[in-house]
């Protein structure tokens, strides 16, 4: 494929498509071929109507959305036009789609977060997003990552398995003592007072899948760039997030919170297709990490062939894994995030605050019960953690399944129960799981 037919079958250079608008030409043109009368949104006005969307069995209160959610409607029915242009040409749909249905896809993901469309790579989860970005960071021998006691097994190899290869080190910071009495200051005071010479990169996560807690992003941010203040550039501290349990369900801007890498799965809390997710890098931070796998874009592609374009190649370019996915899945994920923003993303946030304090306040009032997760909104999201008596967290589990009530457990050395109500979920929902878990804890 010489650069002519390159371009001419993406449809744009990629430097020049980031600066379209969301609404490409050909994702229309391919839309139209497989024309759909059924608006894609309907009245979310009330939650009653996003409710609606989504089709699941509500015979069983579904309270585990957050660890892999339902299609909604709109994101279903755009599921199924990719499906079927693929099904009914799919050389020419790829060849024609594959790098406009992408960018339409960040030009919406960026809108969401209050970033740009080239700071976003794509990616299948958050363990891909995660692993592509440790794995190709650039450390030294000597260089170290600070992680948490609190992080997910994904993040902790990831972390180990970069280190063996870079001879870097790592250790892990215990932010607090006990989530129940969590605050800012410890968690700030607690990570900074970590930092050593030797810190290269610190990561944590948002909202903690083992407790419930959420971390103060923006006010870490700040601590590390007054370490940076003293630092040369060649000795600068990266920070990274693991933000999927917050991606979907608070009112932030990822540019505002201030990391430098921020990777989350989308068919979370942001209702994508199943197997998508985003890896953002600030612009400032892109020289830090190299690509693990090549990608189908048209930089490394034409400077492959010896013509790169007379520009720098974005993040989105560089690691957005290539090779052949689930385009019909991935294409979709826009659609995601267009009714993520109809549905207003503060509104989101109140009625998932909303929900979750109210399955706390529950949680609170039942005898036998220990409320893991701390009630202050400040410093928790949609993730409620506790236990019950002796109970071990997957017995827990089970009896909330057997009464109709789909609970999870958090997959860490140390389990804990969870409800995690979303916004497809009713108040009367969460006071029928409040009355199932007391029902639990008399046992």
């Amino acid at each position: 494929m010489d650069r002519r037919k390159f371009i001419r079958s993406s449809g744009f250079s990629m430097g020049m498509a980031l600066t379209l608008p969301a609404t490409l030409s050909s994702c229309n043109k391919a839309d139209s071929t497989t024309a759909n009368t059924t608006p894609i949104f309907t009245d979310i006005s009330t939650w009653e109507g996003v409710r609606a969307l989504f089709p699941l069995d509500n015979s069983h209160v579904q309270m585990a959305q957050m660890l892999l959610a339902s299609h909604p409607a709109p994101v279903a029915e755009a599921i199924e036009k990719h499906r079927k242009a693929f099904d009914n040409n799919p050389a020419m749909y790829w060849e024609e789609n594959f790098m406009t249905a992408e960018l339409k896809v960040c030009d919406a993901a960026a809108k969401y977060m209050g970033v740009t469309a080239a700071e976003i790579a794509l990616t299948d989860s958050t363990t891909m997003g995660t692993s592509l970005l440790f794995n190709g960071m650039k450390l030294r021998p000597g260089d170290e990552i600070l992680a948490t006691t609190h992080d997910h097994y994904v993040t902790d190899k990831s972390i180990e398995y970069t280190c063996k290869k870079k001879g870097a080190s790592y250790r892990r910071v215990e932010e607090y003592q006990d989530p129940r009495t969590v605050t800012v200051d410890e968690v700030v005071g607690n990570i900074k007072k970590a930092i050593s010479d030797k810190t290269r990169v610190v990561m944590v996560t948002w909202v903690h899948s083992s407790t419930g807690v959420k971390l103060p992003i923006a006010e870490i941010a700040e601590a590390i760039k007054e370490v940076n203040k003293g630092r040369i550039e060649d000795n600068h501290i990266y920070f990274a997030v693991d933000g999927v349990h917050g991606f979907g369900n608070q009112d932030k801007d990822i540019a505002e919170l201030g990391c430098d890498f921020f990777s989350a799965g989308t068919h979370k809390w942001i209702f994508g297709p199943r197997g998508t997710g985003i890896l953002y890098a600030k612009r400032e931070a892109w020289n830090f990490i190299e690509p693990t796998i090549p990608a189908f874009s048209e930089y490394p592609f034409l400077e492959y062939l010896g013509n790169p374009p007379e520009r720098e190649p974005t993040f989105h370019e560089l690691m957005t894994p290539g090779g052949f996915h689930s385009f019909d899945f991935r294409w979709a994920l826009h659609t995601a995030f267009e009714l993520q923003m109809e549905m207003k993303r503060d509104r989101v946030h109140q009625r998932t605050t909303e929900l979750s304090t109210h399955v706390k306040e529950g949680i609170r009032n039942i005898p036998g019960v220990d409320l893991i997760t701390p009630l202050d909104p400040n410093m928790s999201a949609g993730i409620n953690c506790f236990m019950v008596n002796s109970l071990e967290a997957d017995e827990t589990v089970r009896r909330f399944h057997d009464m109709g009530v789909i609970a999870s457990s958090s997959p860490y050395r140390q389990s804990f129960a969870r409800l995690t109500p979303f916004v497809g979920n009713t108040m009367d929902e969460v006071d029928r799981s409040l009355e199932v878990l007391a029902k639990i804890a008399k046992v």
